[in-house]
């Protein structure tokens, strides 16, 4: 087999170097691979571009090294390219989500042998205008946290770098009027938000199971709007329930399923950042999002459902 390697130099993992010089080494000498091909990322959507240039049957597969903004850009690209070229992921960031949910390996040899059966899983993409997201879009409250840390931050603290920063960023943000419309043949209705996601898979901002409903296999995307509620009184069942996986019985959630949702602002909405899979949407509101069923061919290991 061909396959290529995309690496964002700069994600988090400190060994992610020597992991992958093992991964190669074990591709060839096991004669897994005949032959590999390195691009290492300079800036922003270097990744998405050498994606979007690949043909079909150029690779038997393609590899995102890197965080969640990463594996993002390697989506995009090869939506666009057409290609079909099944993609492998090595988490190399600080969160990782999409990667814990589909229980990817995390070590050489693990990596290696997933190569080797090349198990292929077809799953849904989700669509936000004119981009792609693999795994969830967030707006409103501390979902543009991940730009707010410096990178030093990030590598020294890890996940503890965004709760440092949040606590910061609480009460500015949540004096912000966030009130949007939303759109979809399950959901119609105008709420005073605290912040919405919407899900691909169950795993978002390392929560395993924050949208408990969701699979990247169902043709749906699992929507939940956190409406503006009292902190003191409210608040702390809904942490409770979070963490017990009963939160979209909450009485301030909305939670429901749909393979299409528009979401648009109000006069009286703030600027809001739109998340999607680490990466900010530019134009930001208003937005169209959609499911692409089976859109992406994903190499899994053979146990992994």
């Amino acid at each position: 087999m061909k396959g290529l390697f995309i690496i964002n130099p700069s994600s988090g993992k400190q060994n992610i170097e020597s992991m992958l010089k093992d991964i190669m080494a074990t591709l060839i000498l096991d004669q897994i691979c005949s032959h590999i091909d390195v691009f290492y990322t300079k800036g922003k959507d270097d990744a998405k571009n050498r994606a979007a240039e690949l043909k079909p049957g150029e690779y038997d597969f393609v590899v995102s090294v890197g965080g969640d903004g990463t594996l993002n850009e390697v989506t995009n690209g090869l939506i666009l390219s057409e290609s079909n070229i099944p993609m492998a992921i090595i988490s190399a960031g600080t969160v990782n989500d999409f990667a814990t949910y589909m229980k990817l390996p995390q070590t050489a040899d693990g990596f290696c042998q997933m190569i080797k059966e090349f198990q292929i899983k077809k799953v849904d993409v989700g669509r936000v205008n004119n981009e792609y997201f693999i795994n969830v879009l967030a707006a409103g409250m501390l979902t543009d946290i991940a730009y707010k840390v410096p990178k030093d931050k990030k590598a020294v603290l890890g996940k503890m770098a965004y709760y440092l920063e949040g606590v910061k960023e609480f009460p500015k943000q949540l004096a912000q009027n966030m009130t949007l419309t939303f759109n979809s043949k399950e959901f119609n209705g105008t709420e005073d938000i605290m912040l919405f996601l919407v899900a691909n898979s169950k795993s978002v901002g390392g929560f395993a199971d924050a949208a408990p409903l969701a699979s990247v296999s169902d043709g749906y995307l699992d929507v939940m709007i956190i409406k503006k509620m009292a902190l003191l009184t409210e608040a702390p069942d809904l942490i409770f329930k979070l963490f017990q996986g009963e939160h979209p019985k909450h009485p301030s959630i909305e939670y429901f399923q749909t393979k299409s949702l528009s979401v648009l602002p109000t006069e009286k909405t703030a600027e809001i950042a739109i998340d999607y899979d680490g990466e900010i949407l530019e134009e930001g509101l208003p937005v169209d999002i959609s499911i692409m069923p089976e859109a992406l061919n994903l190499i899994i290991l053979r146990s992994t459902n």
